[in-house]
């Protein structure tokens, strides 16, 4: 069987962690033999339900990414600062995430989102920690804002959404790109035009469960098992063989996390 990994799902979300167990074992089923789980709101409850779920006795290796979304930013604080470093402690913690920018919504206001951004980013060198970003509508904020932080990063863009133009830079900032099932979606040719062009040793898959699920399962709630429909896509559009794919996957989700992929560095 082929093996994948999902590198960005959000099992504490209210459409899955009930089903938590079961939804695990179908991803073990499905091949996914790796999940990096992140927490879907800025709060204690989350991120202990994130670390629960990490510590399911599962098939598939489990591990943790916790941070402030962009969405939350408004409800940063010092004491949420010290929950959060405290819960980065906890083993199952491999990254800081996800953490970010985003305009689209723009939930919490433009200038209190790149200030927290700011924070965790230095939380996230002082730690030690990859990076997990959410970046909607401002990749070239998000570039400039990193660049001025650091010029050499390690951590992934979640569920890329942008053009050739928007990855590169961060791309040469040492950013691995991710892509979810909307590069599966029809609409979605410019998309398909940027996994073309990130570079094969710097490209992961994702699902962002329990959101959007990949063609031919769009339209459902989406789960880990599904980051296989996403992976056989797009090694089509890569022309490579499935077996060669997944091995590449898994070796760059490796590499970015050390020790998460057995045999793959």
């Amino acid at each position: 069987m082929l093996e994948w990994i999902d590198a960005h799902t959000h099992l504490d979300a209210d459409e899955l962690y009930p089903e938590r167990e079961k939804i695990i074992s179908r991803a073990a089923a499905a091949g996914v033999t790796t999940l990096l789980l992140v927490n879907s709101e800025a709060t204690r409850e989350s991120f202990e339900r994130t670390l629960e779920c990490s510590s399911v006795n599962a098939k598939s290796k489990l591990f943790a990414s916790l941070g402030i979304h962009p969405h939350h930013a408004n409800l940063y604080s010092e004491e949420l600062e010290r929950l959060l470093l405290d819960q980065l402690q906890k083993p199952a913690v491999i990254a800081l995430g996800e953490i970010g920018l985003d305009y689209f919504y723009s939930h919490s206001p433009k200038e209190i989102q790149i200030d927290v951004l700011r924070r965790q980013l230095k939380l996230s060198m002082e730690r030690g920690l990859p990076v997990v970003i959410h970046c909607r509508d401002a990749y070239s904020d998000l570039a400039e804002i990193l660049r001025s932080e650091s010029k050499s990063w390690t951590g992934m863009i979640h569920c890329f959404t942008g053009n050739r133009k928007e990855a590169e830079p961060l791309l040469e900032l040492g950013f691995y790109i991710s892509f979810s099932g909307i590069v599966t979606f029809r609409t979605a040719e410019i998309l398909r035009d940027s996994a073309k062009f990130v570079p094969l040793d710097r490209l992961i898959i994702e699902t962002d469960a329990p959101y959007l699920a990949p063609v031919p399962m769009r339209g459902k709630t989406n789960e880990p098992a599904f980051v296989a429909f996403t992976g056989e896509f797009l090694a089509r559009l890569r022309d490579l063989a499935l077996e060669d794919f997944s091995r590449q996957v898994r070796m760059n989700f490796g590499q970015l996390f050390p020790g998460t992929c057995t045999g793959t560095v």
